[in-house]
């Protein structure tokens, strides 16, 4: 079948990312995601550079399935509320997204070890991280759009600010599973934003 490069890079990457959730990012290999994409391996090195390509393909692909954006329903915001009320509506709807799958957040954080182990991974840690804040970025600016409100800072600041926040808490949630501490955690996450809003009312 004549699949365009970037068909190709697709379907390597979700099988890839089936693979390392299934077995775990020390299984990932090139030649593995391609028997599970049902391709040759010819086709597969003629897709991507290396292993180093497919990791970072493989890292984009998580964060974003990690952290759907489009997934978050901004419109569910309860009227009339405070902006703590409606930013904490917003808080549980990404982090009941951000949490739904465990096993893709888990591939996450090996991808981020394997990275910092191997300096010519590095920057894929750094991109991995800068997919998080890119993302989180996104959410805030429409969050602020649709509701009327104004950053009294950089959003880029402020997006730093929640995806390092969000970075541990699901880290810690990953350890103990802990839904009721999560959820009270949100909670002082929004006091936090509240800090940052110019008339936060």
């Amino acid at each position: 079948m004549g699949w365009s490069l970037e068909e190709r890079r697709g379907r390597i990457v979700d099988a890839a990312v089936q693979l390392a959730t299934d077995r775990g990012i020390e299984h990932l290999t090139l030649r593995a995601a391609a028997d599970v994409a049902g391709m040759s391996w010819d086709t597969a090195r003629e897709s991507f550079d290396d292993h180093a390509d497919l990791l970072r393909a493989v890292s984009t692909a998580v964060t974003r399935l990690n952290v759907p954006v489009d997934d978050v329903d901004l419109t569910a915001v309860p009227a009339g509320k405070s902006f703590e009320d409606r930013a904490l509506a917003v808080a549980h709807g990404f982090w009941d997204r951000l949490t739904s799958d465990r096993e893709l957040q888990l591939v996450s954080f090996e991808i981020l070890v394997l990275a910092l182990r191997r300096t010519a991974l590095r920057p894929l840690a750094a991109g991995q991280q800068e997919d998080q804040r890119d993302l989180a970025a996104q959410v805030l600016t429409e969050f602020a759009e649709r509701d009327g409100v104004t950053w009294d800072r950089p959003v880029a600041e402020v997006a730093r600010f929640v995806a390092t926040f969000l970075d541990g808490l699901t880290t810690s949630w990953m350890i103990d599973g802990d839904d009721d501490a999560a959820a009270a955690q949100l909670e002082l996450l929004v006091r936090s934003l509240a800090l940052f809003v110019e008339d936060p009312s």
